[in-house]
């Protein structure tokens, strides 16, 4: 049985931004090296901790790419995706790689549909296998737990225990179809962290639109580090978003690491390379994220803008729009 001294130290909340590799996820999506080295830059410009570049080892091109953005890093760490496989943590090594993300599910789906006719150990005996081969070659691990929001405790457990003792620094848990809302997550986190003294990630998809919430979620409870893309690409409805977090973090937990100002290069620079466009809706890079309309709004704003409006737009970059001409009216649905 592991006990808690085993790990390593829990440190203050870092992010990792996975934008360069979960974003190819996302349908349509596919960046060049020169892309990713920008974002790279970027993302370094904005404090980011950690940045996750891609996964080297599914083709030749790939390893090629991760390696041109990890020689192009000037001071982040960069980790790169990996199955618990041992060519493929060759590949992560060879693209000069300071952290591999080894990740690997254990519950029933994964066993009726990835490791089909095999058991949990055979699942195991791969994972140490592969964590032996990273530590072999000097690379810090990151073990994930993909699906681990649908995952009983038991076997999060006992995997977590093997992917440590096998020599893993990091255990991130995947909810993989965002399906974790604010209650559950505080609850698995919790007990992640009174379970384990090692650093906890956690990835969250944003099915249900709660990734940003659960996001803060993790954070009070205790989580080392949280996944993110910038505008919240992703596969299917993404991730949590880096833009709205870091201005949660900074107007409700006093957070003051992230020059916000620079949120609409970021956003610009994903925007061109993607073709996504986000909704005009959408908190902080929306369209209407400040504009006011009505009359009544109006005049307050005018007086003091904070009547209605959460933040100033000038601490994100924006500048505040007033529309004080209301539309025509217009049939818009022909019945």
């Amino acid at each position: 049985m592991l006990n808690k001294t085993d790990c390593s130290n829990k440190s203050s909340t870092k992010i990792l931004d996975a934008t360069l590799r979960e974003g190819e996820q996302q349908a349509g999506v596919r960046f060049s090296s020169q892309d990713k080295i920008k974002i790279l830059h970027l993302l370094e410009e904005f404090h980011i901790d950690c940045v996750e570049v891609g996964h080297p080892g599914i083709s030749a091109e790939d390893e090629q790419i991760c390696l041109e953005v990890a020689q192009a890093a000037r001071s982040t760490q960069i980790l790169m995706h990996a199955r618990a496989n041992v060519e493929e943590i060759q590949a992560a090594k060879r693209a000069k790689a300071d952290w591999v993300g080894i990740w690997a599910s254990v519950n029933h789906l994964a066993t009726e549909t990835k490791f089909v006719n095999r058991n949990k150990e055979y699942i195991s005996q791969k994972i140490q296998v592969a964590i032996a081969e990273a530590k072999k070659l000097d690379l810090k691990v990151r073990f994930t737990i993909e699906d681990a929001s649908r995952t009983v405790w038991d076997d999060i457990k006992w995997i977590t225990e093997i992917a440590l003792i096998a020599g893993a620094k990091r255990i991130s848990l995947a909810d993989t179809v965002g399906i974790l809302e604010p209650s559950t997550c505080d609850a698995l986190v919790s007990k992640f962290v009174n379970t384990f003294s090692c650093e906890l990630e956690m990835h969250l998809h944003n099915d249900f639109g709660l990734a940003v919430a659960n996001a803060l979620v993790a954070i009070d409870a205790g989580a080392s580090v949280v996944d993110t893309s910038i505008l919240g690409i992703g596969e299917r409805t993404g991730i949590t978003d880096l833009l709205q977090l870091a201005v949660i973090l900074h107007q409700k937990r006093g957070e003051n690491r992230f020059p916000l100002e620079q949120i609409p290069k970021l956003a610009c620079a994903v925007q061109l390379v993607t073709g996504y466009q986000p909704d005009e809706l959408r908190p902080v890079v929306g369209k209407n994220a400040f504009t006011h309309t009505s009359k009544y709004h109006v005049q307050a704003v005018e007086r003091n803008p904070n009547s209605y409006e959460a933040y100033p737009p000038e601490l994100v970059g924006r500048v505040r729009r007033i529309e004080k001409q209301r539309p025509p009216v217009q049939i818009g649905i022909q019945l």
